[in-house]
């Protein structure tokens, strides 16, 4: 991302600087009311694992709109925010001026002082609001993408931008009755992309739109922002101030996840049995998963899995050797779905994939509550959303250092997937900031193994004691 100051109508002065370009409230007898002037403070949320925005806005009110109005949760915000002096900002804006927000409710109204009260407005995407009141009650045929991308514009009837991610298998789905975003969420746990095979798709709503997308598609693009932790004071370039080193600053971080042990054994992260019954053909087969030998097959944030490769037992035994979790799934028919037949009675659509939709699927989602995770804050962009990737350096915090002197963390850097983001607009102070979950599944330094650093236990012979409760009462 690059600054381009000279072309830009407003000149970005200082990192997390916005300009409010539209914020009309839409009541519901149809009269606009402007709050640019109003608002107090903003805030956006998104994510990965979140279907649509949702925002909450606090505005001082001085004519009792709450009541007025009134407010009653059936009002639409047109909102528009742009951040100056970025190259391309058409993309880099959020732009709800047409698809405007949704007002689900009024929270708090406090009173303070003046006749003027403070008011917390929740809003969301009108798709969330289509969902609740629509049912799919049909047979869809085609992929899993075409069924979402069908989903999307005709029972949401939505017009914003749509990342697809096309998926392979054709298909054939009475959907008995549900919403369309529970339709969807079946098509996230089934599908499998048409490049690599991946089974980890996400359906989600950032900045920049809907997407329909795994984590394979994500990680192969390049960082939009390159982050790194900095001291206040030092982001300045023979004394005058350093836009880029401002917007890339970290202004504070925390540590939130590391691998562990137990989950990934009881997640199946490490490994899995999948038996799959044929209840056609009344044949049953079994599919072992194993994180370490399936690693190079799939898509991942770095070249090395966050595990040491070494035997844990003198057996030879490494730890995706154990396979701790199980899974049972009926089929009918494998490859071909025997249920269906199409109107010249052939078997035209496909069964489900379930070793790498069950499996693959679930340990590389469950990797990323296991894996590498921090809290980032940094100065606000909208060039970021959810399910960017961006490259971030911490310093290495050791009072003793290695001969080698390393500046920055050997595990916490690099690539980084953006799980959940939220923007936060201090309008009074003109201030963008952002706060940010990332997380990453794979290592770039590969681990020693040594040859013989079993488990340890005791050589001595395994001694058991046989106790009556009388004889210890005695």
């Amino acid at each position: 991302m690059a600054v381009d100051i000279s072309e830009s109508p407003m000149v970005l002065k200082s990192g997390g600087e916005f300009k409010v370009i539209q914020a009309d409230l839409i009541l519901s007898n149809g009269k606009v009311v402007g709050l640019d002037k109003s608002i107090m403070g903003l805030t956006i949320f998104e994510g990965i694992n979140q279907i649509a925005l949702t925002g909450n806005m606090m505005i001082q009110d001085a004519f009792n709109l709450a009541s007025f109005g009134p407010i009653i949760g059936q009002e639409y915000l047109k909102l528009k925010i742009a951040t100056p002096g970025l190259e391309g900002s058409a993309d880099h804006s959020l732009d709800y001026s047409e698809n405007a927000f949704m007002v689900t409710s009024i929270n708090d109204r406090v009173d303070i002082g003046n006749g003027v009260q403070a008011s917390s407005i929740s809003f969301c995407s009108r798709e969330f609001i289509a969902n609740q009141r629509t049912r799919i009650s049909r047979k869809m045929t085609g992929t899993y993408s075409e069924i979402v991308e069908a989903i999307l514009r005709t029972d949401l009837d939505s017009t914003k931008k749509f990342h697809n991610e096309p998926s392979v298998d054709n298909k054939k789905i009475t959907v008995p009755n549900i919403t369309p975003f529970d339709m969807i969420s079946i098509a996230v746990k089934n599908g499998i992309s048409e490049k690599y095979n991946d089974p980890t798709y996400f359906f989600w709503e950032n900045t920049r739109g809907y997407n329909f997308r795994t984590l394979g598609h994500m990680y192969s693009r390049p960082p939009v922002m390159n982050y790194e932790y900095t001291v206040p004071g030092t982001r300045t370039e023979d004394g005058v101030k350093n836009i880029m080193q401002e917007l890339s600053a970290i202004e504070s971080y925390r540590i939130t996840g590391s691998p562990d042990t137990v989950y990934n054994y009881t997640t199946g992260i490490y490994s899995s049995d999948l038996i799959v019954h044929d209840i056609l053909y009344k044949k049953h087969y079994s599919y072992t998963y194993n994180y370490i030998n399936n690693f190079i097959d799939e898509r991942h944030l770095g070249e090395n899995p966050l595990v040491n490769s070494l035997s844990v037992t003198q057996d030879g035994k490494k730890v995706s050797s154990f396979p701790a979790r199980q899974y049972l799934k009926p089929t009918v028919g494998l490859g071909i779905d025997e249920s269906y037949e199409d109107e010249y009675n052939q078997y035209s659509f496909t069964s489900n994939r379930l070793p790498p939709s069950i499996q693959s699927r679930n340990a590389q989602l469950s990797m990323l509550e296991g894996g590498l995770q921090m809290n980032i804050d940094v100065v606000g962009t909208t060039a970021v959303k959810a399910g960017d990737i961006v490259d971030i350096k911490i310093p290495s915090v050791a009072a003793v250092k290695s001969s080698k002197n390393e500046m920055f963390d050997q595990l916490y850097n690099g690539k980084f997937l953006v799980r959940t983001l939220r923007h936060d607009f201090d309008i009074p102070n003109n201030k963008h900031t952002m706060s940010m979950n990332v997380t990453k599944d794979a290592m770039n330094n590969s681990l020693v193994q040594s040859e013989e650093n079993f488990e340890p236990k005791s050589d001595a012979g395994a001694q058991t004691i046989s106790e009556n409760w009388n004889d210890v009462l005695a």
